[in-house]
């Protein structure tokens, strides 16, 4: 990690973008998943090894429907997307503990892992028009939110619920 991502000290920045366009379909589950892992597997030994101390990093995952499916659970199924999904489901229930957080962008929230969404404490929310999307994100918010949530499909652009 510290030769493609950097570290703690590293010249150039506290930054790291990793752009995975050109890595082909066929594996880019399997590319996302084992820089998930490592990252997780770096930050608990960094734990281990400093007394306790947390490195506080963030991994920002664009069109997160594309690595964190939902898959049914009692399906047997180990393909590269379910493995990649269990990754960050692992990362969204136990990443705080080692300074690990998770922001997720999708435009198909029901397509993503219940069990990471549930893992969620803030939502940003754009226009959602699709009644599938709608209906999972009235699920995630606080029964005091639902008034704004009929607002959703018709946000105006640029606009957004907090």
């Amino acid at each position: 990690l510290n030769t493609y991502i950097g570290d703690n000290g590293d010249k150039r920045g506290p930054v790291s973008v990793i752009d995975l366009s050109l890595i082909p379909a066929e594996v880019i589950q399997i590319v996302t998943a084992v820089i998930a892992r490592m990252t997780l597997e770096a930050l608990q030994r960094y734990r281990k090894l400093n007394d306790g101390k947390v490195l506080p990093t963030v991994l920002v995952m664009e069109e997160a429907h594309t690595f964190i499916k939902r898959y049914s659970q009692d399906s047997d199924d180990q393909s590269a997307s379910r493995l990649c999904t269990e990754i960050f489901e692992k990362i969204a229930r136990e990443g705080r503990k080692f300074g690990l957080g998770l922001v997720l962008s999708s435009q198909r929230p029901s397509e993503l892992s219940p069990t990471v969404l549930s893992q969620c404490n803030s939502f940003l929310l754009h226009r959602i028009s699709n009644d599938k999307d709608q209906e999972l994100v009235h699920r995630l918010v606080p029964d005091n939110m639902h008034g704004l949530m009929k607002d959703l499909s018709v946000l105006p652009a640029r606009q957004a619920i907090l």
